[in-house]
């Protein structure tokens, strides 16, 4: 799952956003410097991450773009995850997204100065453009498909993996479906594990 799962994932504490947010950048054993809450936090991103990898649901995803993302297919697949969260958001949540979204934002501005450095500076410009709420539409998704295929040495064609997953938009929404429930019961079960 990418950005906006695991905020939401993260239930509205402030530090284990914080640690859920920075998971990718904080490498090793370097989570055990992190305060006990941004650590849960930190842990729950893998937690995030390896359930997902391991998933049936997900895997079938990543079988529908193979042929066009090649090794890249899951975590586009990630990306691509986070725009059906958007979309289907009151399935999953009675909390209204432009609400989720606010709080959000406000909880990781209070934050900032605890992510490693990479991150700080970025994330005043993720807050200006209000990352979260790109996801929500296909302009938004589009773009950090783009972003996306900026970063990686192989080649991909951004364009056609969109026109690819928005022409297959109810396979991968049934894939979704059977999958973030599992995901919900899983993050919350580690989350009560780790009080």
């Amino acid at each position: 799952m990418n950005h906006l799962a695991h905020c939401f994932l993260s239930f509205g504490d402030e530090s284990v956003l914080l640690g859920n947010f920075i998971g990718d950048f904080v490498k090793g054993r370097d989570w055990q410097q992190y305060p006990a809450r941004v650590q849960t936090g930190i842990l729950l991103h893998r937690t995030i991450d390896s359930f997902t990898d391991n998933h049936p649901a997900t895997d079938q995803s990543v079988r529908r773009i193979r042929a066009l993302a090649g090794r890249y297919a899951p975590p586009l697949v990630d990306i691509l995850y986070d725009y059906l969260l958007a979309i289907h958001w009151d399935q999953f949540s009675e909390e209204p997204f432009e609400a989720f979204a606010e709080k959000t934002y406000t909880q990781l501005a209070n934050r900032g100065a605890e992510m490693p450095p990479v991150l700080a500076e970025r994330l005043p410009r993720m807050l200006e453009g209000r990352f979260l709420h790109g996801y929500t539409h296909r302009e938004g998704l589009d773009w950090v498909l783009n972003r996306f295929s900026l970063r990686i040495p192989a080649r991909f064609d951004p364009q056609a993996l969109s026109e690819a997953f928005f022409a297959d938009l109810d396979g991968f929404s049934t894939d979704f479906k059977l999958f973030f429930p599992d995901l919900l019961q899983e993050t919350r079960q580690f989350l009560q594990q780790n009080k």
